[in-house]
C-alpha cells in the first residue's frame, strides 16, 4: 500500500492547530483533522480532472507493480 511522504512543515502546522483546540478544551485527532482536509480535498480534485476532460480511474484498472 502507498505510504505518503508528507511535508515537515505541514505536520507541524498540523500539530500546531491540533493543541490550539486542546488549549480550547476541544478534543481532535490528528486523524479526524485529516480526514476532513480529505473530504474537502477529493471532490475537488475529481471536479477538476473530470472538467478537464479526464475520467476517475477505478481500482481494478491500476497495473499492479510487481
Amino acid at each position: 500500500m502507498y505510504s505518503p511522504r508528507i511535508n515537515p512543515e505541514q505536520i507541524k502546522k498540523l500539530y500546531l492547530i491540533k493543541m490550539s483546540y486542546t488549549a480550547l478544551r476541544i478534543k481532535k485527532p490528528m486523524t479526524e483533522m485529516v480526514r476532513e482536509a480529505l473530504d474537502d480535498y477529493l471532490p475537488k480534485a475529481e471536479k477538476q480532472i473530470i472538467s478537464s476532460g479526464g475520467v476517475i480511474l477505478k481500482p481494478e484498472e491500476l497495473e499492479v507493480k510487481k
